[in-house]
């Protein structure tokens, strides 16, 4: 019976060619997967970096593929990360920093993930790795890095008004009393918070997105329980409706280790070419995890999440 299981595992592994896919006997079924990537390499996509600042110059990782096709993660094989490594991110190679879907700014590549001549910039053990590369800047030394880069050009977007302070404000006004006591925020208590608006161009229904991050800066026990505590972070996204502004999405948390991790809105960027932008948050305090990235996009009178890069460079 051995013997019978053993000539049938090796006729399995023989009926299979590179990473696992089924080959029929005189030739194989279909692409191997380096194939199908070169194929998408060709196409020269347009690629999203994630920016990670530090003090020598920032940590570049490309997290997913961007254009007319929408966001897409990259789900790719060694040699064709390799590739991306040589394309993009090695020393002599060039990213279009991002701000507010625009590009601003340029950051020159000296150091890829695989440098010939120099050992990987990292050695995490797994069967295959996301590259990072290191980046300096180029632009005014005085402005800081976008949390966003690409390699190639990006559309304009609809709408590019902005709101006066006092429509911003009166937008604001109902939030303490009709938004934040249904997260678990008793009216009055926002003056607790720090506040930060950020106004994105969306031209939904005539007018612009207002992104709200309030934040709790009182240190909170982890000896708390989560339940029944009033949130530290409260994130409301408002739009324009029928009957005036109204919220589109919210999220909040207590912020202790039991609870959801607190994010941060990083920037908005128009993923699809459609000439609306998405909204595209990060964590507060990623730890190990510097490039998660959450996107969400404008989908039947919400925002709704519709891709997610978890941080993670290691790929099983």
């Amino acid at each position: 019976m051995r013997a019978v299981l053993s000539l049938g595992a090796l006729v399995l592994a023989s009926a299979c060619g590179e990473g696992g896919q089924p080959r029929l006997f005189g030739g194989d079924a279909g692409p191997s997967r380096w194939e199908r990537d070169s194929v998408f390499l060709a196409s020269r996509p347009t690629l999203l970096f994630r920016v990670i600042p530090d003090a020598s110059g920032a940590v570049t990782i490309p997290i997913a593929a961007i254009g007319a096709s929408g966001i897409s993660g990259l789900n790719l094989s060694a040699q064709a990360w390799r590739a991306i490594d040589r394309s993009y991110m090695q020393s002599g190679q060039s990213l279009a920093v991002l701000r507010g879907s625009r590009v601003v700014d340029s950051m020159r590549m000296f150091r890829g993930m695989w440098q010939p001549g120099a050992a990987p910039l990292d050695s995490l053990s797994c069967p295959v790795v996301v590259p990072v590369g290191r980046a300096l800047k180029t632009g005014l030394a005085s402005e800081a890095l976008g949390a966003f880069a690409t390699n190639g050009p990006r559309p304009p977007l609809k709408s590019e008004g902005l709101m006066s302070s006092d429509e911003v404000e009166r937008a604001l006004a109902n939030i303490g009393t009709l938004v934040a006591p249904s997260s678990g925020i008793p009216p009055g208590q926002l003056s607790r918070y720090n506040r930060r608006v950020t106004q994105v161009p969306t031209g939904i229904n005539g007018g612009n997105t207002l992104v709200v991050e309030y934040n709790d800066p009182t240190p909170l026990p982890d000896s708390i329980p989560a339940f029944g505590e009033r949130p530290r972070q409260f994130i409301v996204v408002l739009d324009r409706g029928n009957f005036g502004v109204r919220p589109t999405f919210s999220f909040s948390t207590i912020g202790s280790i039991r609870s959801a991790r607190k994010q941060v809105f990083l920037d908005y960027l128009d993923v699809d070419d459609d000439g609306v932008p998405e909204l595209l948050f990060g964590l507060e305090d990623p730890g190990p995890f510097a490039a998660y990235t959450s996107v969400l996009r404008y989908q039947n009178d919400s925002w709704r999440e519709t891709y997610r890069f978890n941080g993670n460079r290691c790929v099983f």
